[in-house]
């Protein structure tokens, strides 16, 4: 339905829609000489009223003439300099002042006028949680996209990065930004991303995590295919590579696309540390990756199966530390680590100071009970112990589950075929990992790369001065980074 000049009309219909709700304000007035009618439509609550009445109000009435029957356009020259935009129906006006838009109405005048006059109260920018450096930035998004944006500006300084606005969401209507810089970034992957963007149809969009699940390759997979990240810095190295971030208004969480298995390995300080501790760490990184998913399953497999590979000195320890546990190696191991699972998630849950106790205290006496009651043996409890420390050193937390997953998949393969069940199950993740794609891009395509080309930043760092290509896996526009 189309605004009509009559405002006496319009207010009428909207009060019809609108007028149930008690935070629903109509605010009328009278400008210009003639003392035209004029009425303002917000939600208290969602409006700053000091910037109605300095932006809105203040600069109409001391026009001094205005006469009917003008064009909405004429009004809106009155508030040159502050934000604002002209609508034309009764819908537009019912979904924008439910996102904290004030709309002005002015009897005489087809249209009306959307003010961007949100108050909405947000968190001071502090160091993210997730996601914690040992050197580098320390401060994050928060749930404001236009503070998210202008961190990314103030950050990268690069005038031709690109930050193009869209909305998700049949109701809510929430604002989302796709940033990246214009001579870097691919075509294709850029066409991709708004294309898998505009095909979203939802009615509400509560987090990051929900557009991630939608617009990702292989929703089927139990691994990330889109980094999730809420540091600036390592959303702005992205942008420098030639990816693609998505930010959501309401969330500190940013998206990264494409993604490949490496960038869940690296964390943002490996490019403030030299190179030689930082190649080391990630070498370790890795072996840790290998450790939480194979150490549990090699362990049964040995015990249970293939003791002959076992020293006869450590397998006799082995079997006396076992001789009085009434269950197999794979029950073992299984109640261990279901301990250490709910151990993690209910300190997870917890307040932070209780949390921690949780986690310290529940570990060390539940694992001393089990082995004096010889439920458990002790080197298990060495066993899960370390699978569960090596499962920490991964830095993005999203990749921590496909792991502990792909664990007990392991753990039950060695409990019925041994050793060939840890080989099968290595095998087939991966073949999982070579047929995995992130928006067109092999998922595991660093450590495949020809030596020379990506593999200069992937399992291991060489020195800053020698990387001055960017990652041949982006195909950037732009490939050199350091002249």
């Amino acid at each position: 339905m189309q605004i009509d000049s009559d405002l006496q009309n319009n207010l009428d219909t909207l009060k019809k829609s609108l007028g149930q709700n008690d935070d629903m304000m109509f605010y009328t007035f009278a400008f210009g000489d003639s003392r035209q009618k004029a009425c303002l439509l917000y939600i208290d609550g969602l409006t700053e009223n000091k910037m109605l009445a300095q932006y809105v109000i203040s600069p109409l009435q001391r026009e001094a003439l205005v006469h009917k029957e003008h064009s909405i356009e004429d009004l809106s020259a009155f508030f040159f300099g502050f934000h604002h935009s002209v609508v034309s129906t009764i819908k537009e006006i019912e979904q924008l002042v439910f996102t904290g838009y004030a709309v002005l109405l002015a009897d005489g005048y087809r249209g009306g006028l959307a003010f961007d006059t949100k108050s909405v109260q947000t968190r001071t920018l502090e160091e993210p949680t997730s996601e914690v450096v040992e050197r580098g930035a320390k401060i994050g998004f928060i749930e404001k996209l236009r503070t998210n944006t202008a961190l990314l500006r103030e950050r990268t300084g690069d005038p031709n990065l690109v930050i193009k606005e869209m909305t998700i969401g049949k109701r809510t209507k929430k604002k989302i930004a796709v940033a990246y810089i214009q001579d870097i970034a691919p075509d294709y992957v850029i066409k991709e991303v708004f294309k898998r963007l505009k095909s979203v149809k939802i009615d509400d969009l509560p987090e990051s995590g929900t557009l991630e699940q939608l617009i990702e390759d292989e929703p089927f997979s139990i691994f990330p295919t889109i980094l999730s990240t809420e540091r600036p810095d390592r959303v702005e190295g992205a942008l420098i590579e030639g990816r693609v971030s998505i930010l959501v208004d309401g969330t500190p969480f940013a998206l990264v696309v494409p993604a490949t298995v490496d960038e869940f390995m690296h964390s943002p300080d490996d490019y403030s540390h030299r190179w030689i501790p930082v190649s080391l760490i990630r070498l370790l990184r890795y072996s840790c990756i290998l450790i939480t998913i194979y150490l549990p399953g090699l362990y049964i497999s040995l015990v249970s199966f293939h003791t002959g590979l076992l020293p006869t000195r450590m397998a006799i320890s082995i079997a006396g530390s076992r001789l009085n546990v009434p269950f197999p190696p794979f029950v073992e191991a299984f109640i261990m680590i279901f301990t250490i699972e709910l151990i993690r998630e209910a300190g997870l849950r917890l307040p932070k100071p209780i949390g921690q106790t949780i986690g310290l205290i529940g570990g060390v006496v539940i694992g001393q009970a089990a082995v004096q009651a010889q439920i458990v043996s002790a080197l298990m409890v060495i066993v899960v112990s370390v699978t569960a420390l090596a499962s920490f050193t991964a830095p993005s937390y999203a990749f921590n589950f496909p792991l502990r997953i792909i664990r007990i998949a392991a753990m039950l393969s060695a409990a019925a075929l041994g050793m060939y069940g840890v080989i099968m199950v290595f095998l087939f993740v991966i073949g999982h990992l070579m047929r995995l794609k992130s928006f067109g891009q092999d998922y595991i395509i660093p450590i495949m790369a020809q030596p020379g080309q990506d593999l200069k930043d992937t399992v291991i760092r060489i020195p800053t001065m020698f990387l001055k290509r960017r990652p041949t896996r982006n195909d950037p526009e732009d490939n050199i980074r350091q002249r």
